[in-house]
């Protein structure tokens, strides 16, 4: 009996001392569970104080600046227009006519040949209409578009009236521009900068703050406004010559170059 006894005691011992082991590995997965959850805590927390930190007084403000500037080159868009009762004397009468005009270009007024580009060349049938006939051939247009570059804006009605007299039927316009857009537009953005500084000043003095320094800056667009010398009136400059008026006289103008920032200042 003594034996069993000690054998059963013995093995209630044994379920003890498993239960027990059991419990302190529940404890201590408890424990490890409940001290990362702290340890998560903690750096949540962290990031929550930096993001929710004050944020810094801010400002921005959009603002323009502009520079007027003196053209320093033209751009001519003329054309040689002739007709024909065929196709084929059309574009030999173009091209007579053509020669003319590159004669008074290259010769008289010594402008380079990469100065001179063909926009476009086109030979199109012409019709008349009649109640009773309907369309009818007329004959056939040729049409030879080119712009010329000029820098010589003195004398640009001079080769008004030179290109006229050499063939040149068809004066689409000019465009006066300048080729230092890129200083221009520079100067633009200092002025726009100066403009932007001034207005967050006078924000940051109503708000009783100081700037601080520049946070961001975002360019806009730059506009380049040439002065055109309409189709119109280059056809009534045409027309005065032939009609043996004075020389043409063409007036340049300015040009506006002028730029957008949006600028955002930190307070303080």
């Amino acid at each position: 009996m003594k034996s069993v006894r000690s054998k059963r005691g013995k093995g209630i011992n044994m379920k003890q001392r498993a239960w027990q082991l059991a419990m302190v590995a529940v404890a201590a997965v408890v424990i490890g569970w409940f001290g990362f959850g702290r340890g998560e805590t903690g750096a949540v927390s962290a990031a929550e104080t930096t993001a929710s930190g004050t944020p810094p007084y801010t400002v921005t403000v959009g603002a323009s600046g502009s520079v007027m500037a003196e053209p320093d080159v033209a751009y001519l868009n003329l054309a040689v227009e002739t007709r024909g009762s065929k196709a084929a004397e059309a574009q030999q009468a173009n091209a007579k006519q053509f020669a003319g005009v590159e004669k008074a270009l290259y010769e008289t007024f010594g402008i380079a040949k990469k100065d001179v580009k063909t926009t476009s060349f086109d030979v199109q049938p012409e019709y008349n209409y009649t109640e009773k006939d309907g369309r009818v051939l007329k004959g056939y247009i040729a049409v030879h578009s080119i712009q010329v570059t000029y820098r010589n804006l003195a004398d640009i009605g001079k080769l008004f009236d030179a290109v006229t007299a050499a063939g040149a039927n068809r004066l689409d316009g000019v465009q006066f521009s300048t080729e230092k857009k890129e200083q221009y537009e520079l100067e633009a953005l200092k002025k726009a900068m100066d403009n932007a500084a001034a207005k967050a000043g006078v924000l940051a003095t109503s708000a009783k703050r100081q700037l601080k320094g520049v946070v961001n800056i975002v360019q806009g667009e730059v506009s380049n406004n040439p002065v055109l010398y309409a189709r119109e009136s280059a056809m009534k400059a045409m027309a005065d010559m032939a009609a043996g008026s004075a020389a043409s006289s063409v007036q340049a103008g300015q040009i506006e170059i002028s730029t957008q920032v949006t600028v955002q200042y930190e307070m303080q």
